[in-house]
């Protein structure tokens, strides 16, 4: 039965050009358009009830990463179906037998008690490795990263991990827990210097635990642990400087609660890290100083421009930086941080994501090592655990669906990938081990990491332990890396379509909402994929990037149409549920089923032009929604760059992603035409960097940058160049005391100023905007139409019912009314109007609401 889908958008990818320090492929220019795609729901258990058309919101156009257009091809290859899920079940069962069939042990009893009065268990980092499994073995060298996350990731894909063959790994756990310091570190062993030898280590142990917590909430001890850890964390921050928190340096020591400056930056992990143990110790204690906590964290990333990748945790970061955006309505920008993670960063700038084919595998998405200095051996050098945590990029998704198609992109690439860490997976002349493992028990298990080239054998699987010696075994077998698996296992299904996976978006949103299914779909094909998808129980299915309600009521197999090179988003939610929307959200029956993240880039694939370019770096690319490409002038004063707004539009911010070779004097200036400028913004004192301008709202069809002086000998060059109009009431539900002529009040947040409310011919009038939750309110906009009010009153509500009268005029001169007042905290806006300026009704073209 044919579901048709209303303006669904699709999108074709043309890249622009920059400079970098690796080669890429030729580029094209980006194209938009809208095209009614037909999607055909089959039920073929159930017959399915159908619905007419739902009120669709405007669908958030697609934002590409970098990366992922630049360096993956559609379909990775060779491409094989693998059933991650099994894999992380069947390595549970390996590593966690007591009589272990294999060469080596993988587990045995720690019987030193540290940090606990009970026994706990030890298992090596390597297979073989002689520190836990050789005759000079002693008790305390277990890792969290390996031993902890494994319980994590087993109990991701279903293992109960609290009571399995009569242990309790959960309980046993506590070993890394240190009462003492109230935080968890990396070992066991008592503790030298609070942690501080490294953010990475010990942030990594310290957010396993709060994934445990989520895991198994009433564990032994398990409240007052996470509380220790995250009033630990929070205190942290407040050192670090709190709002302003400088993260910077190798560690932190939480005995002196003082930075370690070190001899490398490991602060962009020691900062994500943080932010996410302070916002899922929000999300389930409901402190407010840790969200305040997790806030000033990302704040440190933001400022840093997010290009902090030093090991693994930053892979967290687009997740919680759209989860805040979505829920607490911060503005971080999840694309920079997607691109500081992928691309090459500067505190480690051999760190990130490999691209292209090694040896004629794809092996895109594997993390590590692009360019490997040390030791035998070549060229790249990705990591079993760096990448299987990557996973963690899957939930983005769910708060932002501008990213669907990059992540499912990226998630198809980096799960094909990798495969190849694993021995029954390569050929025994690719595996630093031979052929030993390929037939054997032990090919659940992952090498530690796979090189790109290893005294000519391209690619090599193989480990540290024969690059350095560490462990001192005779496998590159890393139990460490293969303990991570579940977390890929829990995301990544394969489906009916060879080359379309499907991405369970709940997996990893750990304390976040998980009551309905959702998974990402993304089809890298240029015809339509038919998936099949079962539905266990009678729901609804929504796509949230249509934000389109496709089927009141399925059951059974059911097969959805993903169109080419593109991506759904689908959620199950209530079988004949009522759809609604609100505060930038859409609910079904009252459950959240998409967002819709702060305000949107109105310069996003927009035309720009620019008084010159050079060394292709076109005006294009300040436009195209990635800092993988930029803009660049000639070497001469002054320059400019203009964007098209799609429509006359009110903006309010503008925001600069300069190079280096940024601008020290220049005016931001609007135009309805092109060619008369107002200045909005004007400074001589320009810090280059990421820079945020903010002005009066005004309305303009054309914005120019116009620079006349450089910070440097250089040109000018700019990364982005982003335009947005902050209205807390954008898109916002509305309703009036009356309506005529078609003219409605939904009218009031549409930001179309050719359409327009109208009331009956009477006094009193009123309108009303519903803006979704609490919001600071200190400034109303309100557009009149020629029928405007001579008297007329704004409020603020908290509930609808008790209203605070916080502007008062009985001398409105219609036209534009920007009325600002001591900013209050209230979720409805209301103006209520009691004497007109004409015979007419009132008529207002828009109503906008802002902080200050």
């Amino acid at each position: 039965m044919p579901i048709y889908l209303t303006e669904t958008l699709r999108y074709v990818v043309v890249r622009g050009s920059r400079e970098t320090p690796l080669p890429h492929p030729s580029k094209e220019i980006k194209v938009f358009r809208r095209t009614k795609i037909a999607a055909t729901i089959v039920a073929m258990a159930t017959a399915t009830a159908l619905v007419g058309p739902a009120a669709v919101a405007a669908p958030q156009p697609p934002r590409p990463v970098g990366y992922v257009d630049q360096f993956m091809s559609g379909t990775p290859s060779p491409l094989a179906a693998f059933n991650w899920k099994q894999r992380a079940i069947d390595y549970d069962s390996f590593a966690y037998n007591w009589n272990q069939p294999g060469a080596h042990r993988t587990i045995y009893a720690d019987t030193t008690h540290n940090n606990m009065t009970t026994d706990s268990y030890k298992m090596p980092s390597y297979y073989g490795d002689l520190r836990i499994d050789g005759t000079t073995a002693t008790d305390g060298n277990q890792e969290a990263l390996g031993q902890l996350a494994s319980v994590v990731g087993a109990s991701l894909v279903g293992v109960n991990k609290a009571n399995q063959g009569g242990y309790n790994y959960v309980d046993m756990s506590r070993t890394f827990f240190h009462p003492s310091l109230g935080i968890a570190l990396n070992g066991s062993r008592p503790d030298v210097n609070g942690g501080a030898d490294s953010w990475w280590y010990t942030t990594l142990a310290n957010s396993l635990y709060m994934m445990l917590g989520d895991q198994y909430p009433t564990s032994n001890n398990m409240t007052t642990i996470q509380t220790s850890i995250a009033d630990k964390y929070y205190a942290a921050v407040v050192a670090l400087g709190g709002a302003n928190a400088n993260f910077d340096g190798q560690g932190f020591n939480f005995n002196t609660m003082t930075r370690y400056a070190g001899v490398r930056n490991e602060g962009g992990d020691g900062a994500t890290g943080t932010a996410a143990i302070l916002l899922w110790a929000y999300s389930r204690f409901g402190d407010p100083k840790y969200l305040q906590g997790a806030k000033w964290s990302l704040d440190y990333l933001e400022r840093s421009n997010g290009r902090l990748y030093y090991e693994i945790l930053p892979v967290l970061a687009p997740y919680l930086a759209a989860r805040m955006n979505a829920q607490f309505g911060t503005n971080y920008d999840v694309g920079r941080l997607f691109n500081g993670i992928l691309d090459v960063n500067p505190v480690r700038p051999t760190w990130g994501s490999m691209r292209g084919q090694w040896g004629g595998y794809d092996v895109g998405g594997l993390q590590g090592q692009i360019i490997d200095n040390y030791g035998p051996g070549s060229g790249g050098y990705g990591f079993a655990m760096n990448t299987f945590a990557a996973s963690f990029l899957a939930p983005t998704v769910k708060y932002d669906t501008r990213f669907a198609n990059s992540v499912g992109k990226y998630m198809l690439h980096m799960s094909n990938a990798s495969r190849f860490y694993y021995p029954d997976q390569l050929p025994a002349a690719n595996q630093g081990d031979g052929s030993r493992w390929i037939n054997a028990p032990e090919k659940v298990l992952a090498y530690e990491g796979l090189r790109e080239e290893f005294n000519g054998t391209r690619p090599m699987a193989t480990s540290d332990v024969t690059r350095f010696g560490y462990g001192g075994g005779d496998s590159d077998l890393g139990l460490y890396g293969s303990a991570w698996v579940g977390f890929l296992g829990a995301t990544v299904a394969d489906t009916n379509v060879a080359n379309v996976r499907r991405v369970d978006l709940n997996a990893l949103d750990f304390y976040g909402d998980k009551g309905l299914p959702r998974y990402l779909y993304y089809n890298p094909n240029n015809v339509a994929a038919s998936i099949q998808v079962t539905v266990p129980t009678a729901s609804s299915v929504y796509d949230a990037v249509s934000d389109t309600l496709l089927s009141s009521s399925v059951t059974g197999t059911t097969t959805i149409v993903v169109p080419p090179g593109s991506s759904r988003v689908i959620v199950l939610g209530a079988a004949n549920g009522s759809l609604t929307r609100s505060g930038g959200k859409t609910f079904i029956n009252g459950a959240t089923v998409s967002y819709r993240s702060g305000a949107p880039d109105l310069a996003y694939g927009q035309p720009v032009t620019a008084s010159s370019t050079t060394n292709g770096n076109v005006a294009a690319n300040l436009t195209d929604g990635t800092t993988a490409r930029r803009w660049e002038s000639q070497t001469a004063d002054p320059q400019w760059v203009t964007v098209e707004l799609p429509n006359t539009s009110t903006v309010n911010r503008v925001v600069m992603r300069w190079e280096v070779a940024s601008a020290k004097a220049f005016n931001v200036q609007v135009s309805p035409d092109n060619a008369t400028w107002t200045n909005v913004y004007t400074t001589t004192n320009g810090p280059g960097g990421t820079q945020t301008v903010t002005f009066n709202p005004v309305t303009a069809k054309f914005l120019r940058v116009l620079m006349t002086q450089r910070n440097t000998g250089w040109a000018y060059s700019m990364f982005d160049l982003e335009v947005y109009n902050d209205n807390l009431a954008a898109s916002a539900p509305t309703s009036a005391s009356s309506t005529t002529n078609g003219n409605l009040s939904s009218y009031l947040t549409d930001a179309n100023l050719s359409t327009r409310w109208e009331s009956q011919t009477t006094d009193p009038q009123s309108v009303t905007i519903d803006l979704g939750s609490q919001q600071t309110v200190g400034r109303v906009v309100t557009r009149w139409e020629v029928a405007s009010a001579k008297s007329y009153q704004i409020r603020v509500s908290p509930d609808n019912v008790n209203w605070t009268t916080v502007y008062t005029t009985t001398a409105g001169a219609g036209g534009i009314q920007n009325n600002a007042f001591t900013p209050v905290s209230g979720r409805y806006v209301k103006v209520d109007m009691t004497q007109r300026n004409t015979v007419y009704a009132y008529s207002i073209y828009d109503l906008e609401v802002y902080g200050q």
